[in-house]
């Protein structure tokens, strides 16, 4: 049994009715291409790029090519290696996961909201109620599957976009026409990392409460946001805690939503969006996830026990990674790097701009209208218009710079010689074709030439030492050896291979990136369909079986691609495709790469550490109002001139918070919040309210109190007590 991965042969339909396309625009099966049928006819062009006129002239560079920069190259190359690995592993690049990163994360986005729609039914809200219903949920057999499941997806979901995120990067797909994308993809980046940290806090296990600290001390343990959000959780826990709960659940589910509304953003520039991976990786992904949430339960921790800090627990690394460093001087450190990092990223379409970028450019006088290049494009660069000159065809070309990534794709769609990128005239890609050959032939006499074209990922790395002069190289076959870098092999028009056989070239070569790693979406597999004559414009005919082949190979394996041999005649068509049928088998090596990777974050996911391994005693002022104990009388508000709360510890003062009067006059909570690490012991603690002034002291809390080792002390008022008051001053 076998299957072929989907090709995605996306028709040319006639788009634009009344445009004058060529007859046979619709793809169609190479046996009846090769059938004797119909299929050659050509729309009468000014000039074609097999009618290009002979040149003396020697163009000093390659036109439209851009070395990638050398960061990028430096980035790539040990991805590159692992790439490489990978596909040994699985026998063929169409299986390389890597390569299928973004529908990856769509697929796995899919899984998550779907698990967390069927979790949300059983969630109850309060800090109790929600532990409980989660402890429920671990006693059923689908719901305690569809909770692993949730979580093994989410995990991977980030781990996915992250990978997806760094190839982007180091093949510079992040800047010009492409910046909306980036910078939506960072930004989902963040949203999904977020929306993970919450869901582990609504369970308001021992997680919960540790995610509760650092959230504390993040704000700033002092700072009036602190404050406030620590005395809604007291005032929580003395009385209704859903509100927490249930505010919790909204900026999850909200986050989940807008994650939906970036990803329309950041694919609404592109031509044929794929949302999903093939079948395959579907069902691949699918039987995974279902194992691992059938095999490794998510488990659960103790409820939170704001009383005592947590001795051991086990944390998700790809979400809770900051746990490690609660209460420690280098979580601000920590995040401090992501802010900068997360800061530097969003700002990289601008940090690095694309200097040397040239957009597509129509030469309105060769424009016949027949809409191939807007159908290629896959960045939505080229729209077609009724056409105004007088000119006999209905449509024109209309080029939108802003949405051009330079790939050159149109170039080689168009075989009217009509498209070019910048102010370079496209004939000078003839021109550097018929000078290498030229120069050839002259340097080696006699010898057969191979003229490849590849894109300038290989150019950058595995073609990089064929490029530094004119001399040509040789095979390991002992030929002669051209190479022409382009933007992307879908520059390439099918009409200028003909053209190159006739001029001297013994056989061609196209390299280009394997299936759905084409840094421009659809070059490499445009081009396939054109040298296999299922996409216009295509190969002539009467080359068919001609001397032309393809090799869809990672760059670093350039120089095995020149090692592969001819085919023999009758098999050189299909040869040039870019996916072939697989069996079964092949897919094994593939899935098992996905159970490792799956295993190896299920076991992080359980790895313990323990957070606090010196067990601190700690002392906690929870104050919800400040102002409250003397609300029972406007008159000592008043009377205070320089309030301050200070703390005594064994009759030493060791806080002190100052106050404003205004503060104290007016009906909004004041809350205070503090924690101080004491050893093991028992404390005489007072909590006084201090007039500097007057001398007045309010005696807030009173008592001896006795803190273990990892034990949480918390010191509050008592609601509707008046506070005693000491001094000379005090009132009557």
């Amino acid at each position: 049994m076998s299957w072929r991965l989907r090709n995605k042969q996306h028709k040319q339909p006639e788009l634009f009715p009344g445009a004058e396309a060529e007859k046979d625009c619709q793809p169609v099966a190479v046996p009846a291409e090769l059938d004797g049928g119909e299929g050659d006819e050509e729309e009468t062009h000014e000039i074609t790029w097999d009618e290009l006129p002979e040149t003396a002239v020697t163009p000093a560079r390659y036109p439209w090519y851009n070395s990638p920069p050398r960061w990028a190259q430096w980035l790539e190359r040990p991805f590159l290696i692992i790439e490489k690995l990978v596909n040994r592993l699985t026998g063929t690049p169409q299986l390389n996961p890597f390569y299928h990163t973004g529908t990856m994360a769509v697929f796995l986005l899919i899984i998550v909201g779907i698990t967390g729609f069927y979790l949300f039914l059983f969630f109850q809200y309060g800090f109790t109620a929600s532990y409980q219903a989660v402890n429920r949920m671990e006693g059923l057999f689908i719901a305690r599957t569809m909770r692993a499941i949730h979580r093994y997806a989410s995990g991977a979901l980030v781990i996915t976009t992250l990978l997806h995120a760094f190839r982007m990067l180091f093949m510079v797909r992040f800047r010009g026409a492409r910046w909306l994308a980036w910078i939506t993809g960072v930004v989902m980046t963040v949203i999904l990392w977020v929306a993970g940290v919450t869901g582990y806090w609504l369970i308001w296990d021992q997680r919960a409460q540790l995610i509760t600290t650092s959230f504390v001390r993040a704000l700033g343990q002092t700072s009036t946001l602190a404050a406030s959000f620590m005395a809604w959780l007291v005032r929580a826990e003395s009385g209704r805690s859903w509100p927490i709960l249930l505010t919790l659940l909204g900026i999850h589910v909200l986050l989940f939503l807008t994650t939906a509304v970036f990803f329309w953003l950041h694919i609404r520039r592109l031509s044929r969006p794929r949302w999903l991976p093939d079948f395959p990786w579907v069902a691949g992904m699918g039987t995974v996830l279902l194992l691992g949430g059938l095999l490794f339960p998510a488990g659960l921790l103790p409820a939170a026990d704001l009383t005592h800090w947590p001795q051991t627990i086990s944390i998700d690394p790809v979400f809770l990674f900051f746990l490690p460093l609660v209460g420690k001087q280098t979580a601000v450190f920590m995040w401090g790097g992501l802010l900068l990092i997360t800061a530097v990223s969003l700002s990289l379409p601008w940090l690095l701009p694309d200097k040397s970028t040239q957009s597509v450019h129509i030469i309105k006088d060769r424009c016949t209208g027949c809409t191939k290049c807007a159908l290629d494009c896959p960045y939505q660069a080229i729209n077609m218009v009724e056409r105004q000159d007088g000119k006999p065809h209905k449509y024109i070309a209309i080029e939108n710079p802003a949405l051009c990534v330079s790939c050159g794709i149109c170039i080689g769609s168009c075989d009217g010689v009509a498209v070019t990128l910048g102010n370079t005239p496209p004939e000078q890609l003839w021109d550097v074709v018929a000078a290498r050959l030229t120069w050839a032939k002259a340097f080696y006499p006699g010898t057969p030439i191979r003229l490849v074209f590849t894109c300038h990922r290989h150019a950058a790395h595995g073609a990089q030492k064929y490029l530094t002069d004119l001399t040509p190289g040789r095979t390991p076959t002992g030929e002669s050896l051209v190479v022409v870098p382009l933007p992307c092999v879908g520059t390439l028009p099918p009409d200028l291979l003909p053209r190159a056989l006739e001029m001297g070239a013994t056989n061609i070569q196209v390299i280009g990136c394997p299936p759905d790693d084409c840094v421009n979406r659809e070059g490499n597999l445009w081009t396939a369909q054109r040298l296999t004559r299922q996409r216009v414009p295509r190969l002539k005919r009467p080359f068919a079986e001609a001397p032309i082949t393809t090799a869809w190979v990672a760059p670093n394996e350039f120089d095995e691609a020149l090692t592969r041999p001819l085919p023999e005649y009758g098999h050189r068509l299909a040869q040039r495709g870019i996916t072939h049928a697989l069996h079964w088998r092949q897919f094994v090596p593939a899935f098992m790469l996905l159970a490792l990777v799956m295993l190896t974050q299920i076991w992080l996911t359980d790895i313990e550490f323990r957070p606090f391994p010196e067990r601190p005693s700690t002392i906690e002022v929870v104050l919800t109002d400040v102002a409250e104990p003397l609300a029972h009388s406007q008159t000592i508000a008043n009377m205070l001139i320089q309030p301050e709360l200070v703390l005594w510890l064994n009759g030493h003062p060791y806080w002190q918070h100052p106050l404003k009067k205004a503060q104290l006059g007016n009906s909004d909570a004041i809350p205070v919040y503090n924690t101080l690490s004491v050893s093991p012991g028992q404390y005489h603690i007072q909590l006084q309210m201090q007039d500097r002034a007057t001398g007045v002291t309010y005696v807030l809390f009173d008592d001896v109190v006795s803190v273990a080792a990892g034990e949480i002390a918390r010191i509050t008022y008592e609601n509707g007590r008046f506070p005693p008051c000491r001094g000379n001053n005090c009132p009557e």
